[in-house]
Protein backbone atom coordinates (compact mmCIF):
# COMPACT_ATOMS: atom_id res chain seq x y z
CA UNK A 1 0.00 0.00 0.00
CA UNK A 2 1.26 3.36 -0.68
CA UNK A 3 2.16 6.05 1.82
CA UNK A 4 0.47 9.57 0.93
CA UNK A 5 2.85 11.42 3.51
CA UNK A 6 5.74 9.39 1.19
CA UNK A 7 4.44 10.20 -1.72
CA UNK A 8 3.73 13.81 -0.89
CA UNK A 9 7.31 14.64 0.52
CA UNK A 10 8.49 12.67 -2.70
CA UNK A 11 6.78 15.67 -4.44
CA UNK A 12 8.15 18.35 -2.32
CA UNK A 13 11.56 17.61 -2.77
CA UNK A 14 11.12 17.09 -6.85
CA UNK A 15 8.49 19.97 -7.85
CA UNK A 16 9.38 19.62 -11.51
CA UNK A 17 8.22 16.35 -11.76
CA UNK A 18 4.48 17.17 -11.09
CA UNK A 19 4.48 19.85 -13.81
CA UNK A 20 5.91 17.16 -16.16
CA UNK A 21 3.29 14.38 -15.50
CA UNK A 22 0.41 17.30 -15.61
CA UNK A 23 1.61 18.57 -18.71
CA UNK A 24 1.78 14.74 -20.63
CA UNK A 25 -1.61 13.97 -19.35
CA UNK A 26 -3.41 17.09 -21.18
CA UNK A 27 -1.29 15.82 -24.05
CA UNK A 28 -2.62 12.85 -24.02
CA UNK A 29 -6.06 13.69 -23.74
CA UNK A 30 -5.85 16.06 -27.02
CA UNK A 31 -4.24 13.97 -28.47
CA UNK A 32 -6.72 11.04 -28.26
CA UNK A 33 -9.95 14.35 -28.96
CA UNK A 34 -9.45 14.21 -32.93
CA UNK A 35 -10.55 17.17 -34.79
CA UNK A 36 -10.90 17.41 -38.66
CA UNK A 37 -8.58 19.84 -39.97
CA UNK A 38 -11.54 22.27 -41.49
CA UNK A 39 -13.91 22.32 -38.34
CA UNK A 40 -13.96 24.16 -35.03
CA UNK A 41 -13.44 22.13 -31.67
CA UNK A 42 -13.34 24.53 -28.64
CA UNK A 43 -10.96 23.79 -25.93
CA UNK A 44 -11.62 21.56 -23.61
CA UNK A 45 -14.56 20.08 -24.79
CA UNK A 46 -16.12 17.91 -26.69
CA UNK A 47 -17.99 20.22 -29.42
CA UNK A 48 -16.94 20.39 -32.95
CA UNK A 49 -18.14 22.59 -35.55
CA UNK A 50 -18.37 21.94 -38.73
CA UNK A 51 -21.41 24.31 -40.13
CA UNK A 52 -21.04 26.46 -43.74
CA UNK A 53 -17.48 24.57 -44.50
CA UNK A 54 -18.67 23.31 -48.13
CA UNK A 55 -18.68 19.96 -47.13
CA UNK A 56 -19.29 17.18 -49.83
CA UNK A 57 -19.71 14.61 -47.37
CA UNK A 58 -19.49 14.29 -43.22
CA UNK A 59 -15.66 14.53 -42.44
CA UNK A 60 -13.78 11.97 -41.42
CA UNK A 61 -11.42 12.17 -37.96
CA UNK A 62 -13.99 13.18 -35.58
CA UNK A 63 -13.81 11.58 -32.38
CA UNK A 64 -15.65 8.63 -30.63
CA UNK A 65 -16.16 11.31 -27.69
CA UNK A 66 -17.48 13.86 -29.33
CA UNK A 67 -20.94 14.64 -27.34
CA UNK A 68 -22.35 17.89 -30.08
CA UNK A 69 -21.51 17.79 -33.75
CA UNK A 70 -22.66 20.75 -36.06
CA UNK A 71 -23.15 20.09 -39.66
CA UNK A 72 -25.41 22.65 -40.90
CA UNK A 73 -25.37 24.55 -44.38
CA UNK A 74 -23.38 21.48 -46.13
CA UNK A 75 -24.84 20.39 -49.47
CA UNK A 76 -23.50 16.50 -49.34
CA UNK A 77 -23.24 15.01 -52.66
CA UNK A 78 -24.97 12.37 -51.48
CA UNK A 79 -28.45 12.94 -50.11
CA UNK A 80 -28.79 9.64 -47.99
CA UNK A 81 -27.79 9.22 -44.57
CA UNK A 82 -26.83 5.60 -43.83
CA UNK A 83 -25.58 3.80 -39.86
CA UNK A 84 -21.90 3.70 -41.41
CA UNK A 85 -21.95 7.85 -41.61
CA UNK A 86 -22.74 7.82 -37.34
CA UNK A 87 -21.82 4.42 -36.67
CA UNK A 88 -18.91 4.78 -34.25
CA UNK A 89 -19.68 8.23 -32.49
CA UNK A 90 -21.42 6.67 -29.57
CA UNK A 91 -21.48 9.48 -27.22
CA UNK A 92 -22.98 11.66 -29.48
CA UNK A 93 -25.83 13.66 -27.63
CA UNK A 94 -26.55 16.28 -30.11
CA UNK A 95 -26.82 16.09 -33.76
CA UNK A 96 -27.79 18.81 -36.47
CA UNK A 97 -27.92 18.39 -39.83
CA UNK A 98 -30.02 21.92 -41.05
CA UNK A 99 -29.81 22.40 -45.05
CA UNK A 100 -27.73 19.75 -45.92
CA UNK A 101 -29.82 18.54 -48.73
CA UNK A 102 -30.41 15.24 -47.68
CA UNK A 103 -33.37 13.55 -49.49
CA UNK A 104 -33.57 10.02 -47.26
CA UNK A 105 -32.77 8.48 -43.81
CA UNK A 106 -32.08 4.96 -44.18
CA UNK A 107 -33.94 2.55 -41.22
CA UNK A 108 -31.30 2.34 -38.51
CA UNK A 109 -28.50 5.05 -39.35
CA UNK A 110 -29.13 6.29 -35.48
CA UNK A 111 -29.72 3.03 -34.07
CA UNK A 112 -25.89 3.18 -32.68
CA UNK A 113 -26.32 6.55 -31.37
CA UNK A 114 -27.62 5.37 -27.71
CA UNK A 115 -26.99 8.78 -25.99
CA UNK A 116 -28.59 11.01 -28.25
CA UNK A 117 -30.85 13.60 -26.96
CA UNK A 118 -30.99 16.05 -29.84
CA UNK A 119 -31.96 15.75 -33.26
CA UNK A 120 -32.49 17.85 -35.83
CA UNK A 121 -32.99 17.46 -39.60
CA UNK A 122 -34.91 20.35 -40.66
CA UNK A 123 -34.22 22.81 -43.63
CA UNK A 124 -33.40 19.50 -45.85
CA UNK A 125 -35.52 18.17 -48.73
CA UNK A 126 -37.25 15.06 -47.14
CA UNK A 127 -39.45 12.86 -49.19
CA UNK A 128 -40.64 10.11 -46.77
CA UNK A 129 -40.05 8.83 -43.36
CA UNK A 130 -39.73 4.95 -43.33
CA UNK A 131 -41.43 2.61 -40.73
CA UNK A 132 -38.80 2.09 -37.94
CA UNK A 133 -36.59 5.24 -38.84
CA UNK A 134 -36.06 6.37 -35.05
CA UNK A 135 -36.51 3.09 -33.25
CA UNK A 136 -34.21 2.46 -30.11
CA UNK A 137 -33.88 6.38 -29.55
CA UNK A 138 -34.90 8.76 -27.16
CA UNK A 139 -34.79 11.63 -27.65
CA UNK A 140 -35.69 15.30 -25.69
CA UNK A 141 -36.29 16.93 -29.32
CA UNK A 142 -36.95 15.42 -32.93
CA UNK A 143 -36.93 18.34 -35.34
CA UNK A 144 -38.10 17.65 -38.54
CA UNK A 145 -38.95 21.49 -39.64
CA UNK A 146 -39.28 22.91 -43.23
CA UNK A 147 -39.07 19.67 -45.22
CA UNK A 148 -41.86 20.61 -47.72
CA UNK A 149 -43.91 17.53 -49.36
CA UNK A 150 -43.08 15.08 -46.91
CA UNK A 151 -44.45 11.61 -46.42
CA UNK A 152 -45.23 9.79 -43.48
CA UNK A 153 -45.55 6.68 -43.57
CA UNK A 154 -47.66 4.86 -40.96
CA UNK A 155 -45.22 3.59 -38.63
CA UNK A 156 -42.72 5.94 -39.02
CA UNK A 157 -42.06 6.92 -35.15
CA UNK A 158 -42.40 3.00 -33.66
CA UNK A 159 -39.83 2.39 -31.37
CA UNK A 160 -39.14 6.23 -30.51
CA UNK A 161 -39.50 7.87 -27.24
CA UNK A 162 -39.53 11.55 -27.67
CA UNK A 163 -40.74 14.14 -25.23
CA UNK A 164 -40.87 17.17 -28.43
CA UNK A 165 -42.34 16.56 -32.20
CA UNK A 166 -41.85 19.11 -34.86
CA UNK A 167 -43.01 19.03 -37.88
CA UNK A 168 -43.51 22.68 -39.13
CA UNK A 169 -44.31 24.16 -42.78
CA UNK A 170 -43.69 20.84 -44.20
CA UNK A 171 -46.95 20.89 -46.67
CA UNK A 172 -48.46 17.38 -45.11
CA UNK A 173 -51.92 16.89 -46.23
CA UNK A 174 -52.57 14.02 -44.25
CA UNK A 175 -51.80 13.14 -40.84
CA UNK A 176 -53.60 10.71 -38.56
CA UNK A 177 -53.24 9.85 -34.86
CA UNK A 178 -51.70 6.27 -35.83
CA UNK A 179 -48.53 8.62 -36.81
CA UNK A 180 -48.31 9.85 -33.47
CA UNK A 181 -49.56 7.02 -31.53
CA UNK A 182 -45.97 5.05 -30.66
CA UNK A 183 -45.27 8.65 -28.97
CA UNK A 184 -48.07 8.50 -26.51
CA UNK A 185 -46.84 8.59 -23.11
CA UNK A 186 -43.67 10.29 -23.24
CA UNK A 187 -44.55 12.89 -25.90
CA UNK A 188 -45.20 16.59 -24.18
CA UNK A 189 -44.83 18.96 -27.37
CA UNK A 190 -46.42 18.59 -30.78
CA UNK A 191 -45.98 21.09 -33.91
CA UNK A 192 -47.90 20.95 -36.93
CA UNK A 193 -48.44 24.49 -37.55
CA UNK A 194 -47.65 25.67 -41.83
CA UNK A 195 -49.50 22.59 -42.90
CA UNK A 196 -51.96 21.81 -45.17
CA UNK A 197 -54.26 19.84 -42.38
CA UNK A 198 -58.25 20.48 -43.19
CA UNK A 199 -59.40 18.76 -39.69
CA UNK A 200 -58.23 16.90 -36.95
CA UNK A 201 -60.91 13.45 -36.09
CA UNK A 202 -62.19 13.33 -32.13
CA UNK A 203 -59.53 10.73 -31.31
CA UNK A 204 -57.42 13.42 -31.39
CA UNK A 205 -58.41 14.39 -28.73
CA UNK A 206 -57.44 12.07 -26.31
CA UNK A 207 -53.82 12.19 -27.61
CA UNK A 208 -53.77 16.09 -27.04
CA UNK A 209 -55.13 16.20 -23.39
CA UNK A 210 -51.74 14.29 -22.26
CA UNK A 211 -49.63 16.84 -23.96
CA UNK A 212 -48.43 20.54 -22.66
CA UNK A 213 -47.67 22.12 -25.66
CA UNK A 214 -49.49 22.12 -29.26
CA UNK A 215 -48.90 24.29 -32.28
CA UNK A 216 -51.49 24.08 -34.79
CA UNK A 217 -51.52 27.71 -36.67
CA UNK A 218 -51.70 28.23 -40.20
CA UNK A 219 -53.55 25.13 -41.25
CA UNK A 220 -56.52 25.51 -44.04
CA UNK A 221 -59.03 23.87 -41.49
CA UNK A 222 -62.55 23.06 -42.54
CA UNK A 223 -64.63 24.25 -39.65
CA UNK A 224 -68.01 21.78 -39.97
CA UNK A 225 -69.27 20.11 -37.25
CA UNK A 226 -67.14 17.73 -37.09
CA UNK A 227 -64.17 19.67 -35.68
CA UNK A 228 -66.81 21.49 -33.40
CA UNK A 229 -64.62 18.94 -30.37
CA UNK A 230 -61.68 21.26 -31.61
CA UNK A 231 -62.76 24.34 -30.88
CA UNK A 232 -63.97 23.37 -27.10
CA UNK A 233 -60.92 22.54 -26.38
CA UNK A 234 -58.98 25.09 -27.52
CA UNK A 235 -61.18 27.66 -25.56
CA UNK A 236 -60.62 25.75 -22.54
CA UNK A 237 -57.08 24.67 -23.11
CA UNK A 238 -55.97 28.09 -24.54
CA UNK A 239 -52.47 28.30 -22.26
CA UNK A 240 -51.38 25.20 -24.42
CA UNK A 241 -51.98 27.37 -27.72
CA UNK A 242 -50.31 30.37 -26.37
CA UNK A 243 -47.55 32.68 -27.50
CA UNK A 244 -48.75 31.02 -31.11
CA UNK A 245 -50.77 31.78 -33.93
CA UNK A 246 -54.34 30.79 -33.49
CA UNK A 247 -56.19 27.88 -35.45
CA UNK A 248 -58.35 29.76 -38.09
CA UNK A 249 -61.10 28.80 -41.06
CA UNK A 250 -60.31 28.35 -44.39
CA UNK A 251 -63.52 26.99 -45.44
CA UNK A 252 -66.90 27.34 -45.30
CA UNK A 253 -66.42 30.89 -47.24
CA UNK A 254 -68.62 32.11 -44.45
CA UNK A 255 -65.99 31.75 -41.43
CA UNK A 256 -62.86 32.39 -44.08
CA UNK A 257 -59.53 33.35 -42.13
CA UNK A 258 -61.50 33.61 -38.87
CA UNK A 259 -59.47 32.38 -35.68
CA UNK A 260 -61.10 29.70 -33.45
CA UNK A 261 -61.24 32.47 -30.50
CA UNK A 262 -63.32 34.54 -32.28
CA UNK A 263 -66.19 31.89 -33.61
CA UNK A 264 -68.90 30.44 -31.34
CA UNK A 265 -70.44 26.47 -31.33
CA UNK A 266 -73.03 27.51 -33.54
CA UNK A 267 -70.66 28.22 -36.21
CA UNK A 268 -69.13 24.52 -36.78
CA UNK A 269 -72.09 22.94 -38.77
CA UNK A 270 -72.68 20.29 -41.18
CA UNK A 271 -74.84 20.45 -44.16
CA UNK A 272 -77.09 17.41 -44.86
CA UNK A 273 -77.21 15.01 -48.12
CA UNK A 274 -78.59 16.43 -50.79
CA UNK A 275 -79.47 13.83 -54.00
CA UNK A 276 -78.32 15.48 -57.80
CA UNK A 277 -78.39 12.60 -60.02
CA UNK A 278 -79.38 8.84 -59.22
CA UNK A 279 -79.72 7.33 -62.96
CA UNK A 280 -80.44 4.21 -64.48
CA UNK A 281 -78.39 2.48 -67.54
CA UNK A 282 -79.58 -0.78 -69.46
CA UNK A 283 -77.05 -1.78 -71.56
CA UNK A 284 -77.73 -4.98 -73.08
CA UNK A 285 -77.28 -7.98 -70.44
CA UNK A 286 -75.92 -5.10 -67.72
CA UNK A 287 -77.46 -2.64 -65.67
CA UNK A 288 -75.81 0.05 -63.80
CA UNK A 289 -77.45 2.50 -61.05
CA UNK A 290 -75.57 5.60 -59.88
CA UNK A 291 -76.36 7.69 -57.03
CA UNK A 292 -74.12 10.93 -56.96
CA UNK A 293 -74.92 13.06 -53.53
CA UNK A 294 -73.33 16.02 -51.92
CA UNK A 295 -73.08 17.69 -48.56
CA UNK A 296 -70.55 18.95 -45.79
CA UNK A 297 -68.80 16.60 -45.12
CA UNK A 298 -68.78 14.68 -48.31
CA UNK A 299 -71.22 11.82 -47.26
CA UNK A 300 -70.77 8.46 -47.61
CA UNK A 301 -73.17 6.49 -50.66
CA UNK A 302 -74.97 2.72 -49.36
CA UNK A 303 -76.82 1.03 -52.33
CA UNK A 304 -79.54 -1.30 -50.27
CA UNK A 305 -80.05 -4.52 -52.81
CA UNK A 306 -83.41 -6.09 -52.70
CA UNK A 307 -81.55 -8.84 -50.53
CA UNK A 308 -80.85 -6.11 -48.11
CA UNK A 309 -77.58 -7.01 -48.59
CA UNK A 310 -75.23 -3.15 -48.74
CA UNK A 311 -72.39 -2.09 -50.54
CA UNK A 312 -70.98 1.12 -49.52
CA UNK A 313 -68.86 3.42 -51.23
CA UNK A 314 -66.63 6.24 -48.73
CA UNK A 315 -65.46 9.78 -49.52
CA UNK A 316 -62.67 9.28 -51.90
CA UNK A 317 -59.41 10.84 -50.46
CA UNK A 318 -58.56 12.36 -53.31
CA UNK A 319 -61.89 13.92 -54.74
CA UNK A 320 -62.61 15.71 -58.29
CA UNK A 321 -65.40 17.55 -56.62
CA UNK A 322 -64.99 18.66 -52.63
CA UNK A 323 -68.45 18.04 -51.82
CA UNK A 324 -69.32 15.02 -54.00
CA UNK A 325 -69.65 11.42 -53.74
CA UNK A 326 -70.81 8.65 -56.49
CA UNK A 327 -71.90 5.27 -55.62
CA UNK A 328 -71.96 2.78 -58.68
CA UNK A 329 -74.24 -0.53 -58.53
CA UNK A 330 -74.09 -2.63 -61.76
CA UNK A 331 -76.79 -5.30 -62.13
CA UNK A 332 -76.19 -8.87 -64.59
CA UNK A 333 -79.98 -9.89 -64.55
CA UNK A 334 -81.36 -9.62 -67.76
CA UNK A 335 -84.17 -12.63 -67.24
CA UNK A 336 -85.69 -10.77 -64.33
CA UNK A 337 -89.40 -9.58 -65.00
CA UNK A 338 -90.57 -8.29 -61.28
CA UNK A 339 -90.08 -4.86 -59.77
CA UNK A 340 -87.51 -4.95 -57.41
CA UNK A 341 -86.43 -2.40 -54.82
CA UNK A 342 -82.93 -0.41 -54.76
CA UNK A 343 -82.31 2.39 -52.45
CA UNK A 344 -79.48 4.73 -52.18
CA UNK A 345 -78.68 5.98 -48.68
CA UNK A 346 -76.62 9.16 -48.49
CA UNK A 347 -75.15 9.94 -45.14
CA UNK A 348 -72.65 12.15 -43.28
CA UNK A 349 -72.52 13.58 -39.58
CA UNK A 350 -76.04 15.81 -40.53
CA UNK A 351 -77.87 12.65 -40.87
CA UNK A 352 -79.24 10.14 -43.97
CA UNK A 353 -81.29 10.36 -46.93
CA UNK A 354 -82.91 7.90 -48.72
CA UNK A 355 -84.23 7.56 -51.95
CA UNK A 356 -85.61 4.16 -52.86
CA UNK A 357 -86.46 2.85 -56.79
CA UNK A 358 -88.14 0.49 -58.30
CA UNK A 359 -86.93 -1.19 -61.11
CA UNK A 360 -87.50 -3.84 -63.89
CA UNK A 361 -85.41 -4.73 -66.95
CA UNK A 362 -86.47 -3.71 -69.90
CA UNK A 363 -88.26 -4.84 -72.95
CA UNK A 364 -85.98 -6.65 -75.58
CA UNK A 365 -83.73 -3.98 -77.04
CA UNK A 366 -84.36 -5.31 -80.24
CA UNK A 367 -87.92 -3.63 -80.39
CA UNK A 368 -88.85 -0.10 -79.94
CA UNK A 369 -88.78 0.97 -76.68
CA UNK A 370 -91.82 1.91 -75.04
CA UNK A 371 -92.23 3.37 -71.58
CA UNK A 372 -93.56 1.18 -69.19
CA UNK A 373 -94.65 2.51 -66.14
CA UNK A 374 -92.74 -0.51 -63.72
CA UNK A 375 -89.33 0.10 -65.18
CA UNK A 376 -88.62 2.63 -62.95
CA UNK A 377 -90.46 4.26 -59.91
CA UNK A 378 -88.82 6.74 -57.42
CA UNK A 379 -90.41 7.05 -54.12
CA UNK A 380 -91.66 10.47 -54.01
CA UNK A 381 -90.94 11.62 -50.33
CA UNK A 382 -87.50 10.22 -49.85
CA UNK A 383 -86.55 9.40 -45.67
CA UNK A 384 -84.38 11.80 -44.03
CA UNK A 385 -82.84 11.01 -40.34
CA UNK A 386 -80.87 13.45 -38.26
CA UNK A 387 -79.14 12.46 -34.99
CA UNK A 388 -81.01 14.77 -33.30
CA UNK A 389 -84.75 14.02 -34.78
CA UNK A 390 -85.93 10.57 -35.72
CA UNK A 391 -88.61 12.26 -37.43
CA UNK A 392 -89.28 11.74 -41.69
CA UNK A 393 -89.15 15.37 -43.15
CA UNK A 394 -89.13 16.69 -46.90
CA UNK A 395 -85.53 17.00 -47.99
CA UNK A 396 -84.17 20.36 -49.36
CA UNK A 397 -84.14 19.42 -53.26
CA UNK A 398 -82.05 21.22 -55.81
CA UNK A 399 -84.05 22.90 -59.02
CA UNK A 400 -84.29 22.67 -62.16
CA UNK A 401 -84.22 18.85 -62.20
CA UNK A 402 -84.08 17.42 -65.70
CA UNK A 403 -85.56 13.89 -65.87
CA UNK A 404 -86.40 11.38 -68.63
CA UNK A 405 -85.96 8.07 -70.81
CA UNK A 406 -83.66 8.16 -73.71
CA UNK A 407 -83.35 5.60 -76.29
CA UNK A 408 -80.30 4.47 -78.88
CA UNK A 409 -79.23 1.47 -80.73
CA UNK A 410 -76.67 0.55 -77.82
CA UNK A 411 -77.98 1.37 -74.44
CA UNK A 412 -81.68 2.30 -72.52
CA UNK A 413 -80.99 5.55 -70.05
CA UNK A 414 -83.48 6.45 -67.51
CA UNK A 415 -82.54 9.39 -65.43
CA UNK A 416 -84.51 8.83 -61.96
CA UNK A 417 -83.53 11.82 -60.62
CA UNK A 418 -80.96 14.67 -61.39
CA UNK A 419 -80.14 17.01 -58.95
CA UNK A 420 -82.07 14.62 -57.08
CA UNK A 421 -85.41 15.23 -59.20
CA UNK A 422 -88.32 12.76 -56.98
CA UNK A 423 -90.60 12.86 -59.61
CA UNK A 424 -90.40 11.47 -63.23
CA UNK A 425 -91.17 12.81 -66.60
CA UNK A 426 -90.96 10.01 -69.52
CA UNK A 427 -90.85 10.43 -73.35
CA UNK A 428 -90.75 7.79 -75.85
CA UNK A 429 -89.00 11.36 -78.35
CA UNK A 430 -84.97 10.76 -78.81
CA UNK A 431 -83.26 14.09 -77.31
CA UNK A 432 -81.90 16.16 -79.29
CA UNK A 433 -78.99 18.78 -79.76
CA UNK A 434 -79.15 22.25 -81.37
CA UNK A 435 -75.91 22.93 -82.36
CA UNK A 436 -75.24 26.71 -83.83
CA UNK A 437 -72.06 27.26 -86.47
CA UNK A 438 -69.96 30.38 -86.24
CA UNK A 439 -71.64 32.03 -89.55
CA UNK A 440 -75.19 31.77 -88.09
CA UNK A 441 -73.83 33.48 -84.02
CA UNK A 442 -72.24 36.29 -86.67
CA UNK A 443 -75.01 36.45 -88.47
CA UNK A 444 -77.26 36.84 -85.05
CA UNK A 445 -74.72 39.52 -83.72
CA UNK A 446 -75.18 41.67 -87.32
CA UNK A 447 -78.76 41.54 -87.04
CA UNK A 448 -78.90 42.44 -84.16
CA UNK A 449 -77.15 45.42 -84.18
CA UNK A 450 -78.72 46.51 -87.75
CA UNK A 451 -82.20 46.26 -85.89
CA UNK A 452 -81.18 48.01 -82.04
CA UNK A 453 -79.24 51.04 -85.36
CA UNK A 454 -83.17 51.01 -86.88
CA UNK A 455 -85.32 51.34 -83.69
CA UNK A 456 -82.71 54.12 -82.47
CA UNK A 457 -82.97 56.16 -85.88
CA UNK A 458 -87.28 55.72 -85.90
CA UNK A 459 -86.91 57.23 -82.23
CA UNK A 460 -84.66 59.77 -82.61
CA UNK A 461 -86.52 61.18 -85.74
CA UNK A 462 -90.14 61.01 -83.99
CA UNK A 463 -88.33 62.94 -80.85
CA UNK A 464 -87.32 65.60 -83.17
CA UNK A 465 -90.52 66.17 -85.06
CA UNK A 466 -92.32 65.97 -81.49
CA UNK A 467 -90.17 68.72 -80.22
CA UNK A 468 -90.36 70.39 -83.77
CA UNK A 469 -94.36 70.66 -83.38
CA UNK A 470 -93.65 72.52 -79.83
CA UNK A 471 -91.61 74.74 -81.22
CA UNK A 472 -93.79 76.25 -83.82
CA UNK A 473 -96.58 76.12 -81.18
CA UNK A 474 -94.76 78.69 -79.16
CA UNK A 475 -93.80 81.06 -81.49
CA UNK A 476 -97.25 81.37 -82.64
CA UNK A 477 -98.55 82.02 -79.44
CA UNK A 478 -95.97 84.96 -78.92
CA UNK A 479 -96.79 87.01 -82.33
CA UNK A 480 -100.52 86.61 -81.51
CA UNK A 481 -99.68 88.27 -77.80
CA UNK A 482 -98.18 90.88 -79.77
CA UNK A 483 -100.94 91.44 -82.04
CA UNK A 484 -103.24 91.39 -79.31
CA UNK A 485 -100.63 94.00 -77.34
CA UNK A 486 -100.97 96.48 -80.26
CA UNK A 487 -104.42 96.76 -80.86
CA UNK A 488 -104.84 97.22 -77.58
CA UNK A 489 -101.89 99.95 -77.43
CA UNK A 490 -104.17 101.17 -80.70
CA UNK A 491 -107.48 101.50 -78.46
CA UNK A 492 -105.96 103.33 -75.62
CA UNK A 493 -104.70 106.05 -77.93
CA UNK A 494 -107.77 106.62 -80.31
CA UNK A 495 -109.92 107.06 -77.10
CA UNK A 496 -107.30 109.45 -75.65
CA UNK A 497 -107.70 111.35 -78.52
CA UNK A 498 -111.59 111.67 -78.11
CA UNK A 499 -111.00 112.87 -74.84
CA UNK A 500 -108.85 115.85 -75.99
CA UNK A 501 -111.04 116.55 -78.87
CA UNK A 502 -114.28 116.94 -76.38
CA UNK A 503 -112.28 118.98 -73.98
CA UNK A 504 -111.33 121.36 -76.18
CA UNK A 505 -114.73 121.69 -78.01
CA UNK A 506 -116.33 122.43 -74.77
CA UNK A 507 -113.47 125.21 -73.33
Amino acid sequence: MVDANRVKRWFAFRPGTKWTLFLFGFVNVVATFGCPGVCFCPTVSRYVHCSRKNLPFIPSGISNDTTHLYLNENNFQNPNLSRSNFTYLTSLEQLFLIECGIELIEVDTFRDLKKLKWLDISKNRLKIIYDNTFQGLHLDHLFLNDNPGMVLSTNAFQGLQAMGLYIHNCAIADINIDHIKPLNGTLKSLWLDGNKLEYFKNDWKYLFNTLSYVRLGNNPLHCNCEIKWLYSFYVSHDTMFAGVDPPSCLTPPRLRGKSLNFLTEQDFRCQLPVFKTVDVIFVESLGKLTCLASGDPVPTIIWVKPDKTKEVYAPKEIKDTPDDNEGVLYLSDPQSEENVKYQCIAKNPAGNVTFTLSVRWPPSFSQDFVQDPGIIESKPTPEIHTPHNKQTHQPRLEQNATKGITKNKEQIVINAGQSSGISQVASNEPETEVVFSILDIVGAVVGTFLLTLLACIVIFHIFHRHQERFFYRDQNGVNETRANNKHLVTDVRNENVKMLQNNHCTV
